[in-house]
């Protein structure tokens, strides 16, 4: 049974589209406003400090661990996941970049607009809202996506530079 499963997830994350490895695009950016429990802004350009997304509650929060200030998803694994509902996905960033750990190593650094973010060893994990917008079922395909290395969650950057990130821009990587 366990093969079975494993199978019908991988045959689930070969149909998602591929992405580039070397130099991607941010598709969409996100703020999750202090006090506002599931609102997501969607916005065009976003002030990175080293504390996070200016603005973002995640920004500054004390409880919240070193290497976790930035979130980055695959645009297509958050289509797969929610399709037309993708903007409930509190991810930073969205976007158009190979995101697997072969590709992007900790440590691996991120020129993005103005900013540069380094990949954590923090594992972006689904959190409890994921499990409630999407489902067990899909909450299961992302942590097996990052239980084999394809980090189907996405990843946690810290910020090495302070900058401005807009849609559009390039994504180049650096790696260690």
């Amino acid at each position: 049974m366990a093969l079975d499963l494993s199978r019908r997830h991988d045959l689930w994350y070969a149909r998602i589209p591929r992405s580039p490895k070397d130099e991607g695009r941010v598709e969409a950016l996100v703020i999750r406003p202090p006090g506002e429990p599931g609102l997501r802004n969607s916005v065009e350009e976003l002030e990175v400090t080293r504390e996070g997304v200016r603005g973002d509650k995640w920004a500054g929060d004390p409880e919240a661990p070193d290497g976790t200030q930035i979130s980055l998803m695959n645009v297509h694994v958050a289509r797969a996941v929610a399709g037309e509902g993708a903007d409930l996905i509190g991810d930073n960033l969205r976007v158009d970049l190979e995101l697997s750990e072969a590709n992007l190593p900790i440590g691996t650094r991120l020129r993005i607009g103005g900013a540069v973010l380094v990949v954590s060893e923090v594992p972006h994990r689904p959190c409890r809202a994921f499990h409630e917008r999407f489902g067990a079922k899909m909450a299961k395909r992302i942590a097996r996506a990052n239980r084999v290395g394809k980090r189907g969650r996405g990843v946690l950057c810290r910020v090495e530079r302070e900058g401005t990130i807009r849609v559009g821009d390039t994504i180049e990587v650096e790696r260690p």
